[in-house]
């Protein structure tokens, strides 16, 4: 019995989530009566078609990279595998590089068939332009609402949503029909607002107010991070210092969010000031004219003084620092980051806690010098790691592995180019093709032609032990020359580098992949061996 696998997905959490059950079933329909199996079923939930950054989609195309043992996948139509023509073709391409033959089972295409790609590229088109035409409608009903005076969505702290109901209308229930809803003023939540207007106004800096406001345990409107609890930032107060809302104006289409074609992540881009919608609303005023405009005139001068700063090189947190993006506390594991020193001036710059020193919910607050910081990792990495016996361990753990991937693989190989002659008989079978009867044909003979595939290129100990040495032996030469080159061989080999406190300075841990380019090397290529032992390092750093 041919096995297969099903996807589905919905897009918002306003759908209902039984559209993915439906979906399903009417995969398990199509299957019973081709009397298939189905063997694994994926789903995204409340997740969009525009981006492939989709849990369930990933796992699904990683099964299918691994050889699951199904053959084909079942959706039940074009829009449930992407909402744009150029992923869903992509994703088709990768499917079928695998092996595996997708079936939409509403539209009836099925990408055995030659006409595939010009029936998926028309009704994905069709998929494309129905997201393009309902973000103009959503478009259009939120400025409608918003210039009726109903609030357009989002939360803004100080302000609660209360629903606003037509009398005259009823819902399916007989209860009056919700049309909207309007912001009302939240008296507790607004007294944090002009008390932090008051603050910042009265010469506070938001790194001291957001401190400040942690220490007194104030609700934040930061959302919960895992594993700690929610609280202020001084990114969020400054939002807060310039929402327009504070004062009683309602702007409306200031940005717009665009996705990201690489990331698939969205992103924030301010609007001309054409396309603004402002409407004038008192009732929603928490603070002062007076009070709003002092506070403006402070934020600009800081601005502008932290502008001035950066031209002439001060306060200058580079990204490509060598050790930036791989420290992390120990204590809340947040990112560590420069947070003192000026320009290039290496003596005078800080690794901290951001968590600590900009909010106070950490209780690390040790800073180290980053050139202090960077000497003593690199020579510890140096120290630990290339020690005679880990070396040692590392040569004969990987000669046992490369020998163990190798009889693995051997038999596997003409098994593997049969498994897919088998398959592609099959598909002969139910849509016969010239072309496809062509491929078996040359996929015969080239099996026939080779019928033992040679063995992988292995390395001897020598080589093994030269790669392990020369992977870092000589980093802290290219740091000082080539940073930005060093910070590429720092990545390619470590985790992070967790700097716990400990009595004038920090512990520092970590590890390091010994076998990261000998697995490049030794399997063609094929990525990061899963097995690979990585050495501890530790070293005690100090002021």
């Amino acid at each position: 019995m041919m096995q297969c696998a099903i996807y589905a997905r919905y897009s918002s959490d306003k759908q209902n989530p039984a559209s993915v059950d439906d979906q399903v079933r009417k995969c398990r329909e199509y299957a019973g009566a081709q009397r298939w199996d189905v063997a694994e079923v994926f789903s995204d939930q409340a997740v969009t078609g525009a981006t492939l950054e989709r849990p369930g989609l990933q796992k699904l195309l990683a099964a299918a990279s691994n050889g699951r043992g199904w053959e084909v996948l079942l959706l039940d139509d074009t829009s449930r595998l992407a909402r744009d023509v150029g992923d869903a073709l992509q994703i088709a391409k990768r499917l079928a590089f695998a092996g595996v033959r997708v079936i939409f089972v509403a539209q009836g295409i099925d990408t055995a068939s030659e006409q595939a790609r010009v029936l998926m590229t028309t009704h994905g088109l069709v998929d494309e332009l129905y997201i393009a035409e309902l973000t103009k409608k959503v478009q259009r009903g939120m400025e409608g609402r918003m210039l009726a005076g109903l609030h357009a969505g989002g939360r803004c702290f100080g302000y609660r949503s209360v629903p606003v109901e037509d009398p005259a209308r009823r819902d399916p229930y007989g209860r009056p029909l919700v049309c909207g809803a309007r912001l009302e003023i939240e008296e507790a939540q607004a007294a944090v607002v002009r008390r932090i207007f008051a603050l910042y106004e009265g010469g506070e800096s938001l790194v001291e107010l957001a401190k400040r406001l942690n220490r007194e345990r104030v609700p934040s409107p930061c959302p919960q991070r895992t594993g700690a609890r929610a609280s202020w930032s001084p990114g969020a107060l400054s939002v807060m210092l310039h929402n327009d809302r504070y004062r009683g104006s309602v702007v409306w289409n200031r940005t717009r969010r665009l996705r990201d074609p690489q990331t698939g992540r969205r992103v924030q881009r301010l609007r001309p000031r054409t396309d603004w919608r402002v409407r004038e609303d008192e009732s929603l005023r928490i603070v002062s004219e007076e009070t709003w405009a002092r506070v403006q005139q402070r934020l600009k001068e800081r601005g502008l003084r932290s502008g001035a700063a950066r031209q002439s090189g001060q306060n200058g947190r580079m990204s490509h620092y060598l050790l930036s993006g791989l420290l992390q506390c120990a204590l809340c594991e947040a990112r560590m980051t420069i947070l003192c020193g000026c320009g290039r001036n290496a003596s005078s710059q800080k690794y901290g806690c951001p968590m600590h020193h900009e909010r106070g919910t950490c209780a690390n607050g040790v800073l180290i010098r980053r050139d202090r910081l960077e000497r003593e990792i690199l020579s510890g990495l140096q120290r630990d790691v290339l020690r005679e016996d880990w070396i040692q361990f590392a040569v004969s753990e990987f000669q046992r592995q490369q020998e163990l991937r190798q009889r693995k693989q051997e038999p596997g190989m003409r098994a593997d180019l049969t498994k897919k002659i088998e398959r592609l008989a099959r598909i002969i079978a139910e849509n016969p093709s010239k072309a496809l009867l062509s491929e078996l044909n040359r996929m015969e003979a080239e099996r026939d032609a080779q019928p033992v595939v040679s063995r992988m290129p292995s390395l001897d100990a020598r080589q093994i032990e030269s790669r392990v040495r020369a992977s870092f032996a000589d980093l802290p030469e290219l740091a000082a020359r080539k940073p930005a080159q060093a910070k590429e061989q720092l990545l390619r080999h470590c985790g992070m580098f967790k700097l716990r406190p400990v009595q004038n300075g920090f512990q520092c841990e970590g590890k390091w992949n010994l076998f990261t380019d000998l697995a490049l090397v030794s399997y063609g290529g094929g990525g990061q061996n899963r097995t690979a032992y990585a050495g501890l390092f530790r070293a005690a750093l100090y002021r």
